[in-house]
């Protein structure tokens, strides 16, 4: 009885020290963080909403809905070929009637890096994942079956141009499947030799512009009287898809 005991002390000791371990190591591996911060705009001005404003081709119009999700955030050394993907997500939905949630910090590994990327829409694989929670949750109003899957952005507003009841433009744009797929990927880059080093402890942080009306009319040409309505996927969804991508761009960064 008595080695049967000692036994298992040894046993439940060598257990705790394994466990102290393996905490102490995540407690002291590296780790820093990417703050992402959305500012849609238009004409270099923040947006605001239900407020009158006139597109490329002279069209009045109104947003009184503005969402859409973005996701798989990661850093990378383009000459060493490595990248670090965000901890957090994978996805996040941003809507601008609520400010909080166009601005998230997740945790990434420290490193030298000229390379900021994420993908604009939702992946293949989580639109045929069925229910999920999160971002993800159909009951925020973002998803339509699972055939089309998730609507990656959602503008709705109206304008007196529009040949809809009562002026209504309504843009819900998405799609997964090749060859009008809608998911798109957003890449940033530092020229020459410049490089962020992104050091244990500190935060990256990125002011990312949302031009809405870079949506109407770049490289698309997006004129409301002609198309008020996108609402399925298919080729008019992912040619404005190519216009989303194109409303992101970078216009600051820095590291404390």
């Amino acid at each position: 009885m008595e080695m049967k005991k000692i036994v298992g002390f040894v046993i439940a000791l060598l257990f705790l020290l394994t466990a102290c371990k393996k905490e102490k190591s995540a407690e002291t591996e590296p780790a820093a963080f990417i703050a992402i911060r959305f500012h849609p705009t238009f004409n270099n001005l923040p947006l605001q909403l239900n407020t009158p404003y006139i597109n490329a081709f002279g069209e009045e119009f109104t947003i009184s809905i503005l969402k859409f999700y973005t996701g798989q955030f990661s850093l990378t050394d383009l000459p060493a070929g490595s990248t670090s993907p965000a901890a957090a997500g994978p996805y996040y939905l941003a809507d601008y009637s609520n400010p909080s949630s166009l601005n998230f910090t997740a945790a990434i590994k420290p490193g030298s890096y000229n390379e900021l990327s994420f993908l604009t829409g939702v992946d293949s694989t989580r639109n045929v994942s069925g229910i999920q929670s999160g971002a993800l949750d159909p009951a925020n109003g973002m998803f339509w079956t699972w055939n089309s899957g998730y609507i990656f952005f959602k503008l709705e507003g109206n304008s007196p141009v529009s040949t809809q009841p009562n002026g209504k433009i309504e843009y819900h744009i998405g799609g997964f499947q090749s060859p009008t797929s809608a998911i798109r990927k957003y890449t940033g880059q530092l020229t020459g030799p410049d490089k962020w080093e992104l050091g244990n402890g500190q935060t990256i942080s990125f002011d990312i512009n949302v031009a809405v009306d870079r949506f109407f009319s770049v490289p698309l040409p997006l004129k409301i009287v002609e198309i008020p309505v996108c609402t399925t996927p298919g080729e008019l969804a992912a040619g404005i898809a190519d216009n989303i991508v194109s409303a992101f761009e970078v216009t600051k960064f820095e590291i404390n």
